[in-house]
């Protein structure tokens, strides 16, 4: 049987500890607890293990990676707005994924290049050759080269990196014979090497967020703590519709919708959080995971680190594991009610 978390509290009394060591532990990564509203939950376990391994961080070994045949699951995390956490989400989730052994490919399809940088930092002005290079070569040639672009990460995830080039494409697509489909047709042949592919994508719609649409089989909607974002992802259902009611992706479902930048400790945030639960609810899955506004996520990004680099057992990253487990479990399941 699961065993129940408690509030962390009620387990200081139960371990006669202080409930700021606790706190304290909870915030550096070393005890594994969870928020829910305003307080922390833990299970006595974790107390215990903690105790008994003189206040360390517990250990998770990454399990091996698959080595079956592949057949990649294509994920954009998408909404028409800035600051949502679309770049943070791709990358975290990413790592999550890879360390329970899933083969995972970035693909950064925004000009700004942030996944890029956050992945692979100084080494993104030495590029060779990125996904605006496929574009342009594919457009004249109509060979998928994107392998062509992919470079090993020392954290396990393959990248596809952008530059700002890539907002030559803008153009270069327009005058494509099917302009929505160049970047299906230039991953069509990697999904038989990795098990996830997820698109971090531009803060609009455009020509280049319907070529990550058409090429997705899901849409990760993140959605921040305000009510004003929610007029955004309300578009992204919109759009995410007229991809299917148009043809152009008669399959596209939402993932999930992820909330994101959560300030927990408010009680306006907390109230928020139940409305965008009933709002986005009516429409498909609202991850039970939350992720936390902290200073984790902007020091590890700074650092062009994961999170699972930076404070591997920290809240946000174990957030992140909890995030890649309810996808492994199937949400995208979850249909686009019309």
């Amino acid at each position: 049987m699961l065993e129940e978390a408690i509030p962390l509290k009620d387990a200081a009394h139960q371990f006669t500890i202080k409930p700021e060591r606790l706190r304290r532990a909870a915030w550096d990564g070393r005890l594994q607890a969870r928020r829910e509203g305003p307080q922390w939950m833990v299970r006595p376990s974790e107390v215990e293990r903690f105790i008994r391994e003189n206040g360390r961080a517990p250990h998770v070994e990454a399990a091996p990676l698959r080595n079956d045949l592949a057949q990649a699951r294509i994920i954009a995390v998408a909404v028409p707005k800035g600051g949502t956490g679309k770049t943070t989400t791709s990358l975290n989730l990413g790592a999550a994924l890879h360390e329970a052994g899933q083969r995972v490919l970035l693909v950064d399809f925004d000009p700004q290049g942030s996944l890029t940088l956050a992945t692979i930092g100084r080494q993104s002005t030495k590029l060779e050759y990125t996904v605006q290079d496929a574009i342009k070569a594919f457009t004249t040639t109509y060979e998928p080269e994107l392998a062509r672009a992919i470079i090993p990460t020392p954290m396990g995830i393959d990248l596809v990196p952008a530059t700002a080039r890539l907002n030559l494409s803008n153009s270069e697509l327009i005058n494509a014979a099917q302009p929505r489909l160049v970047l299906r047709a230039l991953l069509e042949p990697l999904r038989s090497r990795y098990d996830f592919i997820l698109i971090d994508t531009l803060p609009y719609l455009g020509i280049l967020v319907e070529n990550a649409l058409v090429a997705a089989d899901e849409v990760l909607v993140p959605v921040p703590a305000e009510f004003l974002d929610s007029e955004s992802a309300a578009l992204m259902v919109e759009h995410v519709r007229y991809m299917r009611k148009s043809g152009l992706n008669p399959d596209l479902k939402i993932c999930g919708f992820l909330l994101t930048k959560i300030r927990q400790s408010r009680a306006i945030q907390r109230q928020y959080v139940v409305y965008a639960r009933r709002k986005f609810g009516a429409e498909a899955r609202v991850f039970a995971t939350i992720i936390d506004e902290g200073a984790d996520v902007p020091e590890s990004l700074a650092l062009s680190q994961t999170l699972f680099q930076y404070k591997p057992m920290g809240p946000a990253a174990t957030a992140y594991r909890a995030l890649a487990q309810e996808v492994l479990n199937g949400t995208s399941q979850e249909e686009l009610r019309s």
